[in-house]
């Protein structure tokens, strides 16, 4: 498996972060997070957290991100099945001036897009 891919303007960062068996046991588990970069740009890649990702700091970041089943182990053949979805999740992808409004969420995507990957995501791991 390559370390970094390149899919058109969606780069995808291949590692993915080993959770021991003990670490499994404490709550770690593994993230999918796509960082949109705005100009239909993405960076994808896999964390591992001990916690739930804080959902408003990550929006104001640009990052969405979904749990990995732990079975999950190929990246770069997912984001590749899922390649026309990610290009269009990037490109509907606009930042928001900040405002009383909107002060959490400083983000706007497709949401259906989204959701979209975050099931495919799911089904990949299960085939």
């Amino acid at each position: 498996m390559e370390p970094s891919t390149t899919l058109a303007r969606i780069q995808v960062d291949a590692d993915l972060p080993d959770i021991t068996p003990a670490q499994s046991l404490t709550g770690w588990r593994r993230e999918l997070c796509i960082e949109l970069l705005g100009d239909g740009g993405a960076r994808i890649f896999v964390r591992a957290v001990e916690r739930s990702s804080f959902k408003a700091a990550d929006l104001q970041r640009g990052v969405l991100f979904h749990r990995l089943d732990s079975r999950f182990t190929d990246l770069t053949g997912c984001m590749q099945s899922q390649h026309a979805e990610l290009v269009h999740l990037a490109e509907t992808a606009r930042r928001l001036q900040p405002e009383r409004a909107n002060l959490f969420v400083a983000l706007e995507y497709d949401r259906t897009s989204w959701e979209r990957v975050q099931h495919a995501v799911d089904r990949w791991a299960r085939r």
